[in-house]
């Protein structure tokens, strides 16, 4: 009987320290979320991507737009300013198509910036990198207030020249030559070949 006893009391004991590791586990899990929350709740807000494309490629590309931004911002010694938002999207149009446009609304003491950047320019596709060259254009003027302007700036231009679009098509048999005897030249009637062939 008093065996029976300790064997009841250790399993009751047992039970109680189950059920305490369980919920102490749960709260430290509760309370980290909460913290997390608050954490984005209170933290300033100042970068907001959006962008227009499929769900994966839509959010590698967020992560790298948020990353070139602050990297960018870190660089100068400034942070991004608050309620900064970047749009990526199919096409930006401000009377032609561009690469990107930043614009900036203002309201008595509160200035916030808008840049879009295209994710094609008339047809062709534009590259990550060359979207993020973009983004960096554009951050730059954001940054103007904080950072200053620039003391000089040394431009690079390293485009290679492309051939035009309308470039005339090269004849490969010149018909400026009179024929030899008189008689012009003409294909190669369809049945004289079909004959040889067989």
């Amino acid at each position: 009987m008093a065996r029976r006893k300790r064997r009841m009391k250790h399993r009751l004991i047992q039970i109680v320290q189950r059920s305490a590791a369980s919920i102490e586990r749960r709260v430290k899990w509760m309370v980290s979320r909460c913290l997390a929350a608050a954490g984005r709740t209170f933290r300033r807000k100042s970068l907001t991507v959006v962008v227009d494309s499929r769900r994966r490629h839509a959010a590698n590309l967020r992560a790298a737009v948020r990353r070139a931004a602050r990297t960018y911002a870190r660089g100068l010694g400034a942070e991004l300013p608050p309620g900064l938002m970047v749009v990526v999207q199919r096409v930006v149009f401000e009377g032609r198509q561009l690469n990107g446009l930043l614009q900036a609304f203002e309201r008595p003491g509160v200035r916030r910036y808008v840049i879009h950047l295209a994710l094609s320019v008339n047809g062709r596709q534009v590259a990550e990198d060359e979207l993020l060259s973009a983004l960096r254009h554009q951050v730059a003027q954001v940054l103007g207030d904080a950072v200053g302007q620039p003391a000089f700036s040394v431009p690079l231009d390293l485009e290679v020249p492309r051939l035009r679009a309308g470039a005339p098509v090269v004849e490969l048999r010149s018909d400026a030559r009179p024929p030899e005897d008189g008689h012009e030249r003409s294909a190669i009637p369809i049945e004289r070949i079909e004959n040889k062939a067989s």
